[in-house]
């Protein structure tokens, strides 16, 4: 996480508001068990009507609300006795999605706040290198076939390279040369991730270094050979916070919710009081020659 997020205004407003809202709902359960009292109240009823809404393209009629009010309550109680009840505890599946809905409640409330330009500027111009636009390359190239080859492969681009450097219109005529290839022969402002997708990592790394203007080669791909011509450069270049405004406002809300979470749990674990049998961790841990998870 950055530095400058360590206490940013917009982190500490998502920490206030969800501890606010959690100390509204997580009441002793003793308070939970003696509250019988269920309101259903404008708020939750406008949810109901707009939750169908948008479920059937049209508002619910008198009974159609009424029922869904009904059923709503319904679920309350059942839930309240659930809890009651102690059904919760020991039941990982409930555990892990009520964490989650705590874990979600951050994030909605992390990402209604709108930053400041001032704050996007500030978090622009510390992670510049994050959005530098890569080098493209416009190149063409001629494949050779090392499985059907074999080893004359080498041999036989060597001959067709020196053909290609002799020939002034070679880069118009590269489907004559090589073999048949299942991929394009000419590709226009290739990025570096583009180029590793399709030919892999080794054959990119070579071809950002090659110099541009003259058949070079053979490059190795996962495919076999290549001869290449790097016919045009695009140089790297660092972009105006305006020209990625929507990639910094992701990145930023993204950083501010994990921010928020951090905090949001640092401040509810100081209610807790945590003991770990640690023995039972190192004896369990295979790397202490406990039993390996799983058959």
């Amino acid at each position: 996480m950055k530095a400058w997020l360590r206490s940013p205004a917009v982190a500490f407003l998502v920490i206030g508001v969800v501890l606010f809202v959690l100390q509204a709902l997580l009441r002793d359960r003793g308070d939970r068990d003696a509250d019988q009292r269920i309101e259903v109240t404008a708020t939750e009823i406008g949810w109901l009507a707009e939750s169908w809404t948008r479920l059937w393209n049209r508002p619910p009629t008198g009974d159609e609300l009424r029922g869904l009010v009904d059923d709503f309550v319904r679920q309350e109680v059942l839930y309240r006795e659930a809890l009651a009840l102690g059904l919760d505890r020991g039941d990982v599946v409930i555990r892990r999605r009520l964490a989650q809905k705590l874990e979600f409640l951050t994030e909605d409330l992390a990402a209604q706040l709108q930053p400041p330009d001032a704050a996007l500027q500030t978090y622009f111009e510390a992670n510049r290198e994050r959005y530098r636009f890569p080098e493209l390359r416009s190149f063409t190239h001629v494949f050779f076939n090392l499985d059907e080859r074999g080893e004359t492969t080498y041999a036989a681009a060597d001959s067709v390279l020196a053909d290609l450097r002799a020939s002034p219109d070679a880069a118009s005529r590269a489907g004559e040369f090589g073999d048949r290839f299942m991929l394009a022969r000419h590709y226009q402002a290739a990025s570096p991730q583009e180029v590793q997708r399709l030919f892999g990592g080794r054959f990119a790394d070579a071809l950002f270094e090659l110099e541009p203007g003259e058949w070079q080669g053979p490059v190795v791909s996962g495919y076999g050979l290549h001869l290449v011509l790097v016919t045009d450069v695009e140089e790297s270049l660092m972009p105006e916070l305006d020209e990625v405004m929507d990639e910094v406002l992701t990145d930023y809300q993204r950083d501010a919710r994990e921010r928020a979470q951090d905090e949001v749990l640092a401040r509810l674990m100081e209610r807790y009081e945590v003991e770990v049998d640690e023995a039972s961790i190192r004896g369990l841990s295979l790397d202490a020659g406990g039993p390996p998870a799983g058959p």
